[in-house]
């Protein structure tokens, strides 16, 4: 009787340890590469990288999807490491850093002054699934303002979009998507930076 009450209490053990899987945690990780730019418009200027404006899902790190038009579902098995807000932030200041356009460039919290802050709205960052869930793509679209600290005045923004198909329909798929989207969206902004500080009015 007594062996078949352990036996009993040792399947139940071994059960309730299985109910709950482990979380994957993803992290938002472009590993872009840009340049050292030439363009001297904006060597004497200290730039601050604020905060990123985001909805509320962006500043979590559940992982979200879109199935179909309308319907929004989280992974129940995945997550962000850290929030895509606090991530793309990240991601944008060190791509600005490694540009070197700026004297220097400092986090949001920075005390110091700066004669430029740039803004980041994070539109769009998720993945998307047709109603019978055959086909995925993520979207990313990121809107950069650049501000007159001074004034505070934009003089210059620009939206950059980019749309990528998901080779594996899951959460790591999305992921892989979503950091090539990042990727190439930090790219096409490391660009128009140069561009900006070019003109050397700003």
């Amino acid at each position: 009787m007594q062996y078949i009450y352990l036996l009993f209490i040792s399947t139940v053990f071994i059960a309730c340890t299985n109910i709950i899987p482990s979380k994957v945690e993803y992290r938002v990780n472009s590993q872009v590469n840009v340049n050292v730019l030439s363009q001297s418009g904006c060597k004497t200027k200290s730039l601050r990288v604020a905060q990123a404006f985001s909805s509320s899902a962006l500043r979590s790190q559940s992982m979200s999807y879109r199935l179909g038009d309308s319907k929004q579902y989280t992974y129940s098995e995945s997550l962000w490491s850290m929030s895509p807000n606090r991530a793309l932030t990240a991601e944008f200041l060190s791509m600005i850093r490694a540009s070197k356009l700026f004297k220097n460039v400092e986090i949001s919290k920075s005390r110091s002054r700066s004669d430029i802050i740039v803004e980041v709205n994070i539109e769009d960052f998720m993945q998307y699934f047709n109603d019978a869930s055959t086909e995925s793509f993520v979207n990313v679209v990121i809107s950069l303002s650049l501000i007159d600290a001074r004034t505070n005045t934009v003089f210059a923004n620009e939206t950059f979009t980019k749309k990528m198909d998901v080779d594996e329909l899951s959460s790591y798929g999305g992921v892989n998507a979503l950091n090539k989207a990042l990727k190439d969206i930090l790219l096409q902004s490391n660009i128009w930076l140069g561009e900006v500080c070019n003109d050397t009015r700003n």
